[in-house]
């Protein structure tokens, strides 16, 4: 299930951000970093690219916040415009920034500049990207490994109702009121941060191992996976609960990155399946997300009906592999055939889907 997850080497200790130095962003327009990292490349990672998946946290919580870790910087007018963390293994560069928008030029630019600072490398490869183009001059493979349905957040909750389609616009006002009818015990709220009791995020994991049986599929989340969602949940988490008669019977378990809101697991109790409150969940959480101002809802990947009718639009996440040029297709003949058998695995797996 974690599919975008990063992963611990071997042999590596991880650090603690907080204890590093604050340097001030030098502004210059183009340059290196080596660990440890000036304290404003953080907030500026999340300011460009507002993804929870290359976020510090993320990072740290996942044991991956090494001393191996590298960044880039490129500027424009003396704005960031590309900021790339990577580690350098053997001659190929691993990219971790992940489910983040990268343009090819982006990506042209970055290259140019690893390739000519570090002689020995042959390769990169990024795990998640959103590329609107592959970048020119060099050999680059692109494999599309998931989807991310996104919605664009209007001002106000009318306005978003009013892009819905009328039976979509209907069904939930209908669903609402039955709920409200049915059970007069019926709440929905909100919390964040330390206001988020690991029991309220367990119960919610649980509903939707649960649901997932129910349907005869595998429940993707390992207890590493569930006690490092709870971390994510206390320190940029957003819980949406539906509560009757004081019961969570229904929830949406969310991650936050600058004003973007991510959702990682939404369930809901079967003993009211006729309710549709995992529905309601997830459409009272987005006009709570409009409320809190923020700007894009990520449903993240799954293709379930539901994400498009409330407004998501699908967005392709690729695996990208690029060398140094065609000298190094030789000379990186076993990561070419990895990518070869993930293409392949992707493309089976969107037959089965379609």
């Amino acid at each position: 299930m974690n599919l975008h997850a990063f992963t611990r080497r071997a042999g590596m200790t991880s650090s603690d951000v907080s204890l590093l130095s604050r340097a001030r962003d030098p502004g210059l327009e183009r340059e290196f970093h080596r660990w440890p990292l000036p304290g404003y490349v953080w907030p500026a990672l999340e300011r460009r690219y507002h993804s929870i998946f290359c976020s510090e946290p993320q990072l740290r919580i996942h044991g991956s916040l090494t001393s191996r870790i590298e960044a880039w910087v490129s500027r424009r007018n003396g704005h960031i415009k590309t900021l790339v963390l990577f580690e350098r293994i053997g001659r190929c560069a691993r990219v971790l920034n992940e489910v983040f928008d990268v343009a090819g030029d982006e990506l042209r630019e970055f290259a140019d500049a690893v390739f000519a600072q570090h002689r020995e490398l042959q390769a990169i490869s990024i795990n998640s990207a959103f590329l609107d183009a592959k970048p020119s001059r060099y050999p680059c493979w692109s494999v599309e490994v998931s989807e991310d349905y996104q919605l664009s957040l209007p001002h106000s909750a009318e306005d978003w109702l009013a892009s819905l389609s009328s039976q979509t616009r209907e069904k939930f006002r209908a669903h609402l009121r039955r709920a409200q009818r049915r059970q007069p015990g019926f709440v929905f709220r909100t919390m964040t941060g330390s206001a988020i009791g690991e029991a309220q995020v367990r119960r919610v994991i649980e509903l939707n191992r649960a649901r997932m049986m129910r349907k005869g599929r595998r429940f993707g989340m390992s207890e590493a996976d569930q006690d490092r969602l709870l971390q994510m949940m206390h320190e940029r988490g957003l819980l949406s609960v539906i509560e009757i008669d004081g019961e969570l019977r229904a929830g949406l378990l969310c991650t936050l990155a600058g004003d973007d809101i991510y959702m990682h697991v939404i369930a809901h109790d079967p003993q009211f399946d006729e309710l549709r409150l995992g529905f309601l969940c997830c459409a009272l959480t987005i006009q709570d997300a409009i409320d809190r101002r923020l700007r894009r809802f990520h449903f993240l990947w799954g293709r379930y009906d539901y994400k498009t009718q409330l407004g998501g639009e699908r967005r392709s996440l690729s695996r990208v592999l690029l060398l140094r040029g065609p000298a190094a297709c030789l000379i990186r003949s076993r990561l070419l055939l990895a990518h070869l058998f993930t293409f392949t695995r992707a493309w089976l797996r969107r037959q089965r889907q379609a």
